[in-house]
């Protein structure tokens, strides 16, 4: 069975947690057993909701937390 590391996952440009509120993408920047490193391109944010992740930024996400979608980031 391969296993998400086997994925190339690596540069790759991911839109975090889709049908969330706050609509966030990312490109992974390191993958390891634990999780993924995330820089974050682009947030479209709420007005009545604060957002959590700031552009720019890089977060790790372990792999129990994490749901994407394989999508570029809008312009």
């Amino acid at each position: 069975m391969k296993s998400m590391l086997s994925l190339g996952l690596e540069g790759r440009q991911i839109k975090l947690y889709p049908g969330d509120t706050v609509s966030k993408w990312g490109e992974i920047t390191h993958a390891t057993t634990q999780g993924v490193l995330v820089l974050i391109l682009k947030v479209q944010r709420n007005h009545r909701i604060n957002a959590s992740y700031e552009e720019g930024k890089e977060y790790f996400i372990p792999w129990n937390n994490l749901s994407f979608a394989f999508e570029n980031a809008p312009a």
